[in-house]
This record gives C-alpha cells, structure tokens and sequence, in this order.
C-alpha cells in the first residue's frame, strides 16, 4: 500500500512539475528498486534533484531517505548543481524539503517548509 502511494504520487508529481513549465525526467527504479532519486527537473536553466516521499507525520526525518538517495544527493551538490529536494505529500499539499535543511537538522517540521506552489524555484 505503501509503495503504492509512493508511485502514485511520484506520478502526480512529475504531472505537476510539467505543468508548472518544468523539463521533467522520472528516473525509473533499477530491477532491485534502488534509484538514486526519482526526479530531475529543470526550468531556466537549473536542474533541481528531486525525490518524492508521502508522510502521514508532522515532521520527517532524514532516516527516510535510503542511503544511496543520501549518497547521490551529496555527489549531486559536489558536482556544483543546486540544492536537491525531498518533495513531501503531507495531508494533500506537497511540501519543498531542502535536503541541507534535513541532513544538518536530521528532522524537520513538514508545515514550515515551502508548499509547491509557493516553492522559490532559484
């Protein structure tokens, strides 16, 4: 059900990001189901890595995120590229979780994050 949820809403994701005026790829998952996130996009000229989360909880910790999701992350901003995202689906609205904000905090209140669509894309 879980990993239903999941696709669904990465689905619905890469919808909206097109929507909102994004180039967006899905990156689909390996046979064994490991990715290293579920989303590139970019809009002028910046890409932004994007993994998708649902989450019934108030907060959401960095131990969701699987390890090689943490390691291509931080590979990602060596590389020079912007800040990646976790794009969490709390009680119907999606929320911007910036991946620096979580790995220092290792926690983060879902509802202080940027909604979607007021997400300061640069």
């Amino acid at each position: 059900m879980n990993k239903k949820l999941g696709t669904e809403f990465e689905r619905e994701f890469v919808k909206l990001l097109n929507s909102d005026g994004f180039w967006v790829h899905f990156i689909e998952p390996k046979r064994d189901g490991s990715q290293p996130f579920d989303i590139i996009a970019v809009k002028n000229g910046v890409a932004f890595a994007i993994d998708c989360k649902t989450c019934v909880k108030k907060t959401f910790n960095i131990e969701r995120l699987e390890s090689n999701q943490v390691l291509a992350f931080d590979k990602w901003l060596r590389c020079g590229n912007s800040m990646p995202f976790i794009a969490v689906k709390h009680q119907g609205q999606v929320y911007m979780v910036p991946y620096l904000s979580l790995k220092k905090e290792r926690s983060l209140r879902i509802n202080e994050c940027e909604v979607f669509g007021d997400w300061k894309q640069d």
